[in-house]
């Protein structure tokens, strides 16, 4: 009944209508398979370089040549230094030995133009006697050094790591300075026993006087190291005056710089020594000139045989 109703659908002669359909998207074409997926991720891993994802249980080879660098670059360094102290120690006795050598003669000659013949030569004889003991003692460590420095050479090497050559370093130094401070006090002991025995001619020596002694004959500074050198003094000893010769025995000094410097503020400081002021001064002059009378042919070399100290 209700089908009754509803309109007829109309009847069309042509064909039936057909569907519109959207446009599918074009795919790109499909890349060939690969014969299976293990062969393919092992060549996406091969196509990655290895700079750019190291392993990290490996070091690279950029890595073990930085090292290998750092390596020999530090012990290319610490050879240079360990060359660089037998230079040091070279140079330092040479030029101890040189300027020793020059003051002892300047001093040696001051004394014998300022003091009697007997007594300079007495007192020549206390400070040459000690001056052997310490050429002696400062080239037999000297020696030591550069036998030591071989040694620490002979290490850095064959050292594997830095952290061996600078351990080498650390005891170079601290062997150095066993060496050095035994020198010192050997050293020390040596001119402390020589002003006792010029006390004992006697000649009052001074503290100012003592160092200057230690500096000018044995090129040593007040610590009985190395001494780094005083030019105004030097000068002052390879050109001492003349004038000093005219003034009379009993104002004088056992030094040339002191001379000169005690001459220039005498006025001010009284620092002149006179030998008629100490103890037994005079006394000791004619014991040097007994002294020096009974022997006959005096050598140095006899007097420090016959007085060992």
């Amino acid at each position: 009944m209700l089908q009754a109703h509803l309109p007829a659908a109309p009847i069309c002669a042509g064909p039936p209508p057909q569907t519109v359909h959207a446009p599918e998207p074009e795919l790109p074409p499909a890349r060939p398979t690969a014969p299976g997926s293990t062969h393919r991720f092992y060549r996406s891993v091969e196509s990655v370089s290895r700079a750019e994802s190291p392993n990290p249980e490996e070091p690279t080879e950029s890595t073990e040549g930085r090292l290998q660098f750092s390596l020999e670059d530090t012990r290319r360094g610490a050879l240079q230094t360990l060359a660089l102290c037998q230079n040091v120690i070279t140079t330092l006795e040479l030029t101890r030995l040189r300027k020793s050598r020059t003051g002892v003669f300047y001093w040696l000659a001051f004394w014998e133009r300022l003091y009697p013949r007997a007594f300079a030569r007495t007192l020549a004889s206390r400070v040459t006697n000690a001056l052997t003991k310490i050429d002696i003692l400062f080239r037999t460590v000297a020696n030591e050094l550069h036998q030591l420095t071989r040694r620490m050479e002979y290490a850095v090497s064959h050292a594997p790591s830095e952290k061996e050559i600078l351990l080498v370093l650390e005891q170079m130094e601290d062997e150095v300075g066993v060496r050095r401070r035994r020198r010192r006090k050997k050293a020390q002991a040596i001119l402390n026993k020589m002003r006792a025995h010029v006390e004992a001619i006697p000649v009052k020596v001074s503290d100012e006087l003592f160092d200057d002694m230690k500096r000018g004959v044995f090129a040593l500074d007040v610590f009985c190291d190395y001494h780094p050198g005083d030019p105004v003094a030097e000068e002052h000893e390879s050109m001492w005056p003349e004038s000093f010769v005219q003034q009379p025995v009993g104002m004088v000094a056992v030094s040339p710089y002191l001379y000169q410097q005690w001459q220039e503020e005498s006025a001010v400081s009284g620092s002149f020594m006179p030998l008629s002021s100490y103890t037994g001064n005079n006394a000791g002059m004619e014991y040097g000139e007994e002294w020096v009378n009974g022997m006959n042919d005096w050598r140095p070399s006899e007097s420090r045989t016959a007085r060992r100290w």
